[in-house]
């Protein structure tokens, strides 16, 4: 089956964000405690966190492993409904940006589930 462009797209964006959320610990950035509704977890655990998960996790989706498609899914819905109460909350452009390309995603993800037929084993003997 053909690669398409589309999936690469969203695997290179979450290793994109996952970098510029690492770096933004470094450069003290917006705070995603509150962004995510966790005022009680500091600031660098939650972005520590979602450095390490976006980074491996934009690498396995752009590789095409299976399962990778899944917990993207999930990650992504879990966001579009944050970035939708987010968005009724403040009615700001950015949790509206947000909510529009999480159903980007979603419906890219979805509708190009059979691409994922990696094993991970096959992308580390290779």
């Amino acid at each position: 089956m053909k690669e398409s462009k589309v999936i690469t797209f969203i695997g290179g964006f979450y290793i994109f964000g996952g970098i510029i959320v690492l770096l933004s610990l470094v450069f003290n950035g917006s705070e995603l405690n509150m962004i995510f509704g966790l005022p009680n977890i500091p600031d660098y655990i939650v972005k520590l966190l979602v450095g390490v998960i976006y980074i491996p996790l934009g690498y396995l989706y752009i590789n095409r492993i299976k399962n990778s498609n899944w917990i993207i899914l999930v990650l992504t819905i879990i966001f579009f409904c944050i970035s939708t109460s987010l968005t009724t909350e403040f009615n700001t452009q950015p949790f509206i940006g947000i909510l529009i390309y999480s159903l980007f995603v979603i419906i890219a993800t979805i509708m190009r589930r059979k691409e994922f037929i990696n094993s991970l084993n096959t992308k580390m003997k290779r």
